[in-house]
C-alpha cells in the first residue's frame, strides 16, 4: 500500500474556501468511487498557517495512477488555483507504507 500527500498553501484567509470547495464538488469521495483509493482525508493545520494536507491511502501506486490519469480530477483545478498561494501552489509526495495498526470505529 501507499499513502500519498500533497500540502496545499492557500492565499491569506483562502484555507476555508478550500476546504468548502472540497466538500462541495465532494473531491475526495469522488477519488474513491472512480479509482481503487482505499480512504481520503483533508486537514487543516492547527498551528492558524493555514495549511492544508490532502492524503489518501491506495493499494498500490498503479492505483494511484488511475487518479492521476482519470479526465474528472482536475476539473476544480482552476477554482483550486485561484485560492493558493502562487508561490506553493502544491507539494505532492508518495510514501510506501511499512505497516499499520488502526482501531475499529475509531472516528
Amino acid at each position: 500500500m501507499i499513502r500519498t500527500l500533497l500540502t496545499l498553501t492557500p492565499q491569506d484567509g483562502r484555507a476555508p474556501a478550500i476546504l468548502q470547495l472540497y466538500r462541495s464538488e465532494q473531491i475526495l469521495q469522488e477519488s474513491l468511487d472512480l479509482t481503487r483509493a482505499i480512504a481520503s482525508e483533508i486537514s487543516l493545520a492547527t498551528d492558524g498557517s493555514g495549511e492544508i494536507l490532502v492524503t489518501a491511502v491506495w493499494p498500490d501506486e498503479a492505483a494511484y495512477q488511475e487518479w492521476i490519469d482519470h479526465p474528472n480530477r482536475g476539473r476544480a483545478a482552476p477554482e483550486l488555483q485561484a485560492l493558493l498561494d502562487d508561490a506553493k501552489i502544491g507539494i505532492g509526495r508518495t510514501f510506501a507504507i511499512d505497516h499499520s495498526v488502526s482501531k475499529p470505529n475509531a472516528y
